[in-house]
């Protein structure tokens, strides 16, 4: 898809007539990580993935990583598909961008899906990861993430929170590393970084408010997840959306849909088609 002079690029799956369901990844993954749920699911809904500016293979444009920029994306994207109302699934840092979205646009989406992530910086205090990323930044070494791609992604997986035995195969590692091997490309993780686990609130273009969404939505977080406190964090989103449930997976990490695609994809699908009773 064309916008702002480059090009967005993302997944189309499923009866295009069928209900939408639009997955918004985060850091340091692209719509690869939503390979489960959308082989699940694509059979009853229509599944698009984007790839944000800079990840996937979508071209680099580190100015449209703010919460702002996403939702004008968002947006150019439903135009571009035809598509008038969805169902969102955001994971980690997808999930913040994801807030004024969905807070701006509730006539334009439904029931919510929010994995492994938080509305603030909040939950994260005094986590492991969220204190590796303080002192990087204060040394000026946050770029020297990618000096070694072959180790960036285990690294950065097992700071964040992995299942015990959990490891990605060779192609799906090499599928998230490769994302990283371009300047332009790394600058908009680092971007990405910037505006969502480094910025103590939503960088958003007006206050969010209070209440987010009165939409039945499914707050889904790992047990083993690293980079919050899984509590706060439900405490935090829950008052955001005050229709909502929580689901903890014991043995899981911070990348629940790498990790236990399948559970998720049966939680989805139930969580999905209870729409037809709302």
């Amino acid at each position: 898809m064309p916008w702002q002079g480059g090009r967005v690029h993302y997944l189309d799956e499923g009866p295009r007539d069928a209900p939408v369901l639009l997955c918004l990844h985060g850091f340091p993954t692209w719509s690869l990580l939503f390979r489960q749920p959308l082989a699940a699911l694509a059979t009853d809904w229509r599944v698009l993935a984007v790839d944000l500016p800079g990840f996937g293979c979508s071209d680099a444009q580190p100015a449209a990583l703010t919460p702002r920029g996403v939702t004008a994306l968002l947006l150019a994207l439903l135009e571009s598909t035809g598509v008038d109302r969805v169902h969102l699934l955001a994971h980690g840092a997808g999930v913040r961008l994801a807030l004024d979205f969905v807070a701006r646009h509730q006539d334009v989406v439904g029931r919510c899906c929010l994995i492994s992530g938080s509305a603030s910086t909040a939950p994260m205090l005094g986590t492991s990861w969220y204190e590796w990323l303080l002192d990087r930044q204060a040394d000026a070494r946050l770029a020297a993430l990618f000096d070694d791609l072959d180790t960036l992604l285990p690294g950065l997986m097992r700071r964040m929170g992995t299942g015990h035995g959990f490891s990605l195969g060779a192609t799906q590692m090499e599928g998230y590393a490769a994302v990283f091997r371009s300047e332009p490309c790394r600058e908009a993780a680092l971007r990405l970084l910037e505006q969502t686990d480094l910025a103590p609130l939503p960088q958003t273009s007006a206050p969010l408010p209070a209440v987010i969404s009165e939409q039945s939505t499914l707050l889904v977080y790992g047990g083993l997840d690293r980079t919050l406190d899984i509590e706060a964090a439900t405490r935090e989103l829950g008052a955001a959306f005050p229709q909502h449930r929580s689901v903890h997976l014991p043995g899981v990490g911070h990348f629940v849909p790498e990790e236990a695609g399948d559970l998720l994809s049966s939680l989805l699908a139930v969580f999905l088609r209870e729409r037809d009773s709302d």
